[in-house]
C-alpha cells in the first residue's frame, strides 16, 4: 500500500515538473518592461516619463509628445533641453503632485511643447535631456511625421514655445 502512494506521489511530481519545466530555467516575458508604442520611456527624479515622441514634418520644428506622472507629494518642475546649432535650448513643464500631465494629442495648441531648431529629419533620433529633482537623464527620442494616420494633425504650427 505504501509503495502505491510513493509511486503516485513520484508520478504527480514528475508530471508537475515536466509541465512547468520551461519556466524553471527561462525568465517570464511578462516581467520585462518595454515601450509598447513608438515612443520611449524614462524615469527621472520622481517623474515617470512615457511615450516620448517628436512629431515633425520638416525636421526643423517638432511637437514633443509625452506623458509625465508625478507620484511624489510635491510639485515637480521638469526641465527639457536639447542642442540646436551648438546652442543649448531649454524650457520647463510643471507637473503637479500626485498627478499626470500629458501634452496635447488633440487639435489645441495650448498643451503642446513645440521645439524649434531640432535639425533632425523624420525617422531620426533627437537627444533630449530631462531634469527633475536634481537628477538629469537623456533619451534618444524618435522623430516621426504626421503622415502616419495616428499622428495626423500633430505636426507643429508656427507657434514655438521652446526654441533658440
Amino acid at each position: 500500500m505504501k509503495f502505491r502512494i510513493v509511486i503516485a506521489a513520484a508520478l504527480a511530481a514528475g508530471v508537475a515538473l515536466g509541465t512547468s519545466g520551461c519556466n524553471l530555467i527561462q525568465p517570464q516575458a511578462t516581467t520585462k518592461s518595454y515601450d509598447a508604442s513608438d515612443g520611449v520611456s524614462l524615469a527621472v527624479g520622481t517623474l515617470n516619463l512615457q511615450n516620448l515622441i517628436v512629431i515633425s514634418d520638416n525636421g526643423e520644428t517638432g511637437n514633443l509628445l509625452l506623458s509625465a506622472t508625478n507620484s511624489s507629494g510635491e510639485d515637480v518642475e521638469l526641465h527639457i533641453g536639447f542642442v540646436s546649432g551648438g546652442t543649448v535650448v531649454d524650457g520647463h513643464l510643471e507637473v503637479p503632485s500626485n498627478d499626470n500631465v500629458a501634452t496635447s494629442w488633440g487639435s489645441g495648441d495650448e498643451d503642446r511643447i513645440v521645439l524649434g531648431g531640432i535639425n533632425t529629419a523624420p525617422g531620426g533620433l533627437l537627444e533630449i535631456a530631462f531634469e527633475a529633482n536634481g537628477e538629469t537623464k537623456t533619451a534618444l527620442v524618435p522623430v516621426l511625421t504626421s503622415a502616419q494616420p495616428e499622428y495626423e494633425g500633430l505636426a507643429p504650427k508656427k507657434v514655438t514655445k521652446i526654441s533658440k
